[in-house]
């Protein structure tokens, strides 16, 4: 972190990157934030953002260069990944923020924080008039159904809305404009280099083949 250092000791530059770095760490803060919704085992990586160095930064050196503000974001989110990887927390399903270790047997708990109710089985807020058997009865459907759904559909990687796959090309069009292969996400034309419609790597698959085929006749 020496150049980063380096940096603020010189005036005229010290101001304006204070504010670039803020920025930076502030848009970090929000990607990972959305990452361990779904990645229990996520860890926080800022790096430094001097091109030449990309050392991690640590929570001191956070601590010296963010505002107040900024600085409780990441000691917060620091806390929420450190949290949830106890297996009986939960958070509070009506998003207000409070979570709570769930002691007991009983699917049901009260945030102490917005006195709604959750189910600890589902993650989702409570299913009132329904036991959770009851739930998985009515729901199991529609999720086999939504798991085949998905299973025939993909994201756009720009605007990220699901699109069917409605004949046997993987060449797709998004409403967005967006044209992309399904089977590796890659912008059309061309592919990513493990996608099976990639040239290279087809000629060299037939190589090989072709190479087996020489040695077994």
């Amino acid at each position: 972190m020496f150049l980063l250092e380096f940096l603020f000791l010189i005036p005229f530059i010290s101001i304006m990157f204070t504010q670039c770095i803020n920025r930076y760490i502030d848009t970090n803060i929000d990607k990972f934030e959305t990452i361990i919704q779904f990645d229990q085992n996520a860890k926080i990586k800022i790096t430094c953002p001097v091109p030449i160095c990309n050392k991690l930064m640590e929570r001191n050196d956070i601590k010296k260069i963010a505002t107040k503000k900024i600085y409780e974001r990441y000691d917060f989110l620091t806390f929420k990944l450190a949290i949830q990887k106890n297996p009986r927390f939960r958070w509070c399903q009506a998003s207000c923020g409070s979570g709570l270790i769930h002691i007991g047997e009983d699917p049901i708990f009260m945030c102490k924080g917005c006195d709604k109710n959750s189910c600890y089985t589902h993650g989702i807020l409570w299913h009132e008039n329904q036991t959770c058997e009851k739930y998985d009865e009515i729901n199991k459907p529609l999720e086999i159904a939504s798991e085949r759904y998905l299973s025939k559909s993909t994201r756009c990687p720009k605007c990220n809305l699901y699109i069917d796959k409605t004949d046997g090309c993987d060449h797709m069009t998004c409403k967005c404009s967006h044209q992309f292969c399904m089977s590796c996400s890659h912008e059309s034309p061309g592919h990513k280099s493990n996608c099976k419609y990639n040239i290279e790597r087809r000629n060299k698959l037939n190589n090989l083949l072709s190479s087996l085929r020489r040695l077994i006749s």
